[in-house]
């Protein structure tokens, strides 16, 4: 059998009968009959065509976790992105693996001068300033840090600032022992077949952990709960009565409002509204999160007979923050759905809504973080995110519009810290540092803490900002986005907030854990692909086009 890329660049033979199929390598194609007929042994499936892969391959699915705990190479900040099942992880990319030795390196000649074991050190302050060392030595210079850091008792930065509030938080439901919402999703829809059979792993995503990785192992201060509404609750990894218990559970263990509690809104599907009006009555939800680029009935936010009839009961709810996943679409789904292209019209049209574009409308992580000197052309352009940016600039009564930063950032900061650059600096650019808000992804990529220090830490280089016309990353700029514009958002008394939380329990409990001395996970849970397949780099790790 022959196995062809599209494009040419994948060609892989096998014998007649010398292999059993086991599984399917996918990419994307523009339809899947134009992939079925460049595509030798292929079969079409929604937007994809998924070819076999055989077990010599060696492509396996596996929870970053287990693999660090396998490998004992946890570091302080990721060396490989993760994926939630929502797309293909990608390989680790020879930068990468440059910056993952130079911090084992750098561990292994500083953890004696503090008197640490390496484990000790990486899950340091020192350790983490290590690991910004060894990604400026990499990349160039992109974070604030210094030597004395990483190699000095008592040289750690100022932690700052008092307020972060995390607006993409993600746990699963009591019974799940993986991100199985969307596997089980995949698998109905026949949309991931990489997963299918992957063994689940430990209970590492739920609330007991979720808890301990935001609340003890970060400076997270408040956040909101969130989940993806796929219309059923069967399949969501967290149905939105959970969500709302994590809140009341979280607060109640705190003795302070630490968490609040997305609902899940989906007009598409029938009886949509009247579960929308019953989030708000009974469950007393935050705000709400929406996924136009669902697997079954997608739509778009400008939709007249779908979408507007949900903002005119989000206001007579009174709940007026709508958030929705833009970008990174789901394997398998038309990808159109995921494009930011229907805000502009949707943001005019109701001025009293406020639209949270989550993970920036960021189209293709695996194409946009491709490995090499830039990643991307001299225009500094990324797809769906930079058409976003120009529809804003455009348009200047799109002041309704936020940008969300979840795993957009941590992918870009640890992959290519120039993209980052052009990411932070064009929407800093078009919305301004008061539209920008903060939110991680995490859990999937364990403790939201190592984003929190890159953040604190990132500029935009100098250059960037002379050739674009990019604004300089201040730090009253990140005090905004870290927490002050969500807060803004969702009614939260900060000075009241700050006088609150240093004396309630759970700020109590994260004292008594520093000071017993701290155990940071220094891992993610989202998952990569493992084995040599996974290191090939004719493999095409893509997603939708």
């Amino acid at each position: 059998m022959v196995l062809k890329h599209r494009a040419g660049r994948f060609d892989r033979q096998y014998p007649a009968g010398e292999k059993q199929e086991v599984g399917y390598l996918h990419w994307g194609a523009r339809n899947a009959r134009g992939a079925g007929r460049n595509c030798t042994g292929g079969r079409p499936v929604g937007a994809y065509t998924f070819l076999p892969v055989f077990p010599g391959d060696g492509l396996m699915w596996i929870r970053k976790s287990d693999k660090d705990r396998q490998q004992g190479r946890r570091t302080p900040i990721p060396t490989q992105v993760v994926s939630n099942e929502e797309y293909i992880p990608m390989p680790q990319s020879e930068d990468q693996r440059r910056v993952e030795r130079r911090i084992f390196e750098l561990a292994d000649r500083l953890a004696g001068r503090r008197r640490m074991s390496r484990r000790q050190y990486l899950g340091s302050a020192a350790g983490m300033a290590a690991a910004f060392l060894a990604m400026n030595e990499v990349f160039g210079r992109y974070f604030l840090v210094d030597w004395a850091e990483a190699s000095e008792a008592g040289a750690e930065r100022e932690s700052w600032p008092d307020f972060i509030f995390d607006a993409q938080l993600h746990h699963v439901k009591e019974g799940i022992v993986g991100p199985l919402g969307f596997r089980r999703l995949a698998g109905m829809f026949n949309l991931n077949p990489d997963l299918v059979g992957v063994k689940p792993g430990r209970e590492d995503l739920q609330l007991e952990n979720f808890t301990k990785e935001v609340f003890l192992d970060s400076e997270t201060t408040m956040g909101i709960i969130s989940g993806a509404p796929l219309g059923d609750d069967r399949y969501n990894i967290l149905p939105v009565d959970m969500m709302v218990e994590t809140r009341r559970t979280i607060n109640e263990l705190a003795g302070s409002q630490r968490m609040l509690s997305h609902g899940l809104a989906a007009p598409n599907v029938s009886g949509g509204l009247e579960e929308i009006e019953r989030q708000a009555v009974e469950l007393k939800v935050d705000g709400w999160k929406c996924y136009t680029g669902v697997p079954v009935n997608p739509w778009r936010m400008d939709d007249e007979e779908v979408a507007y009839p949900f903002y005119e009961l989000a206001l007579k709810l009174g709940i007026t923050n709508i958030s929705v996943h833009k970008g990174l679409p789901i394997v398998g789904t038309d990808p159109e759905y995921c494009r930011p292209w229907d805000i502009r019209k949707a943001a005019l049209d109701w001025p009293d809504l406020n639209f949270i574009v989550y993970h920036s409308g960021f189209k293709n992580l695996v194409n946009e973080l491709a490995a090499g000197a830039t990643g991307i052309d001299g225009n500094g352009y990324l797809v769906w995110t930079s058409d976003i940016v120009k529809d804003r600039l455009e348009t200047p009564g799109m002041t309704n519009v936020y940008m969300e930063l979840g795993s957009v950032f941590g992918h870009t900061a640890i992959t290519h810290p120039e993209i980052c650059s052009h990411l932070l600096g064009q929407i800093l650019k078009a919305f301004g540092s008061d539209h920008v808000i903060w939110g991680t992804d995490s859990i999937w990529w364990g403790s939201p803490q190592w984003q929190i220090e890159a953040f604190r830490r990132f500029e935009i280089p100098e250059a960037l900002q002379e050739k674009h016309g990019y604004p300089a990353l201040t730090r009253e700029d990140k005090e905004l986005i870290l927490g002050l514009n969500s807060a803004r958002m969702y009614g939260i008394d900060v000075p009241a907030a700050l006088e609150a939380i240093p004396g309630d329990r759970l700020s109590r409990m994260r004292a008594a854990y520093l000071e017993s001395g701290p155990q940071p996970s220094n891992t993610q849970y989202g998952w990569v692909h493992e084995g040599p397949l996974a290191e090939d780099p004719d493999v095409p790790w893509s997603t939708p086009i």
